[in-house]
């Protein structure tokens, strides 16, 4: 015997997958688009994003005013010959880390 005609009910969709697989892919599609099991947001949760939200935007207008303050702190040690140099090399090391960080977060493998 095949091994379609030994699954659960010997019930078989037209893609060769069973009704037990297939009623898993589809509860993890609707939990995913909120269809099914959606809860309501409380006041408090809400204030919770809130308070992420400003916290991140805190954060990304410190970086940007480290990055230019250490663009000064640059020109400020450095003889003037060797600023653009390294400014470069500064420039290259912040590149290589967002890198690094968009391959942490966006990139990750699924668990």
């Amino acid at each position: 015997m095949s091994e379609e005609n030994t699954t659960k009910g010997g019930e078989i969709t037209g893609s060769g997958t069973s009704m037990d697989q297939e009623e898993n892919m589809n509860k993890g599609h609707a939990a995913i688009t909120g269809i099914v099991g959606a809860k309501k947001r409380t006041p408090e949760e809400y204030f919770r994003w809130s308070v992420f939200g400003i916290t991140v935007f805190l954060i990304f207008m410190a970086t940007i005013q480290l990055y230019f303050s250490m663009e000064d702190v640059i020109r400020t040690w450095f003889e003037w010959q060797y600023v653009s140099l390294f400014r470069s090399i500064y420039n290259i090391v912040i590149i290589v880390l967002c890198i690094y960080i968009i391959k942490l977060f966006v990139f990750r493998k699924q668990a």
